[in-house]
């Protein structure tokens, strides 16, 4: 999460950028749904799944404001043990992995989103993300090795341009 996230959710609201309290509960909001999102996830991946889905369905499909009774009916809706999902969320073991996600995602260069990182390329030793990566047909090129020649002469030749400008080795 960064400031140009809650910066593009002010402009998608027509929030003047300069109203510091609507910037600070943005960021509490944005901040507090994927500590929600984390919890969710300890109950099964499928289930962290499901939640975020239907969150985002609350939020982006029916234009709901996020919330703690929102966060509450998308446990349910999602068979959540609400309980446990209640507590998760405001643990010092979610908080803790969340920002380890964060340290991930910061010595991935992973800075605007979509950003895939695919690791154990066939015949490649090293990591590729791919910023923007919005392609499926780009992926399935990535995954089935056939811009393999591509990466590793971007590898040999990072100073030079390539064709992929999005493309990282990491």
């Amino acid at each position: 999460m960064n400031l140009q996230t809650v910066s593009s959710v002010m402009r998608r609201k027509n929030i003047p950028l300069n109203d510091l309290q609507a910037r600070n509960q943005i960021f509490n909001n944005i901040y507090q749904a994927s500590l929600d999102y984390k919890a969710a996830s300890f109950q099964g991946k499928r289930c962290g799944r499901n939640y975020l889905l239907k969150l985002q369905e609350q939020i982006v499909d029916f234009e709901n404001e996020y919330s703690e009774d929102i966060a509450q009916r998308v446990a349910h809706a999602s068979n959540l043990d609400c309980a446990m999902f209640s507590d998760d969320r405001h643990s010092s073991f979610t908080i803790n992995s969340f920002k380890q996600d964060q340290k991930m995602a910061a010595e991935m260069n992973v800075r605007e989103h979509p950003t895939v990182v695919v690791y154990n390329l066939d015949g490649v030793d090293y990591g590729v993300s791919f910023t923007g990566c919005d392609s499926y047909e780009l992926l399935k090129q990535l995954c089935t090795g056939q811009l393999n020649e591509d990466i590793v002469l971007k590898h040999k030749a990072s100073a030079k341009k390539h064709h992929y400008t999005s493309l990282h080795i990491l």
